[in-house]
C-alpha cells in the first residue's frame, strides 16, 4: 500500500513540475496550447505546429525582407505573416480555406489546388513570377513538393521540410543531398503532443537565415 501511495506522490511531484510556470510545457506555451486547442504561445499567439527548437530559430532569424512560400496553411500562415515580407500558401482542404480566409492579413495569398501526387498541388509554387526565399513543406505530397521548391528558390533560398522523421520523406533529402544542399535537422515537442519530431532545413553555404 505504501509503495502505491509513494508512486501517486510521485506522479503528483513529477506532474507538477511539468505545468508549474517556469517549466519548458508552460513557458513554451504547450500547456496554453493544450487548452485553447491551436499552437500558441501563453497569449494566445499563432505558431506553427512544429517543434519548438524550430520555432525558435524562425522566431529569430525571419525578417521583412523574405518572401516565403507554404505548402499547408494553417496557424503557421499567422504566424508566418508577422515575421516575413510577403506569404503565398497553398491548400487542399476547402472548409480550411475559408477558415483561414477570414484571419489573414493584407501580406498573405491564399490559393487552393486539389489534393493530388505530382500533380498541380506540388507545382503550384511554379506558377507564381517570383523566387522564394524560405519555402515551408508541411502538407501533402511533401517528396514532390520539395523537388518542385528547388527551382524556385532565391539564390540564399531555404527549404524547410517537417516531419522529416517519417521514412517516406527521406526521398526528398537524399534528393536535396544530391543537388547540392546540406541538411541541418532539429527535434523536440510540437505544441500539446507527447512525442519527439524532427524538423530538416535543406539550405546552401549562403542562405538567408544565416546558418
Amino acid at each position: 500500500m505504501r509503495q502505491i501511495l509513494n508512486r501517486r506522490l510521485w506522479f503528483l511531484f513529477l506532474l507538477k513540475q511539468l505545468v508549474l510556470k517556469k517549466s519548458y510545457l508552460y513557458s513554451t506555451g504547450w500547456v496554453e496550447s493544450l487548452k485553447r486547442g491551436y499552437p500558441c504561445e501563453n497569449d494566445g499567439s499563432e505558431i506553427p505546429w512544429m517543434n519548438y527548437p524550430l520555432i525558435n530559430l524562425l522566431k529569430e532569424r525571419l525578417n521583412r525582407d523574405l518572401n516565403l512560400f507554404e505548402f499547408g496553411s494553417g496557424y503557421s500562415t499567422l504566424f508566418y505573416a508577422k515575421l516575413v515580407r510577403s506569404v503565398i500558401s497553398v491548400e487542399y482542404n476547402r472548409n480550411w480555406l475559408s477558415l483561414m480566409d477570414s484571419k489573414i492579413p493584407d501580406n498573405v495569398s491564399l490559393i487552393y489546388r486539389e489534393k493530388d501526387v505530382d500533380g498541380s498541388y506540388c507545382r503550384s509554387i511554379t506558377e507564381f513570377n517570383q523566387e522564394f526565399d524560405v519555402v515551408i513543406v508541411d502538407g501533402r505530397d511533401r517528396v514532390n513538393c520539395v523537388k518542385q521548391a528547388m527551382g524556385k528558390l532565391s539564390k540564399t533560398g531555404v527549404i524547410i521540410l517537417d516531419d522529416s522523421d517519417r521514412q517516406r520523406y527521406s526521398e526528398a533529402i537524399d534528393h536535396a543531398k544530391k543537388k547540392g544542399f546540406r541538411t541541418l535537422s532539429l527535434e523536440g515537442l510540437k505544441p500539446s503532443t507527447g512525442k519527439l519530431s524532427k524538423a530538416t532545413i535543406l539550405y546552401r553555404q549562403d542562405n538567408c537565415i544565416n546558418i
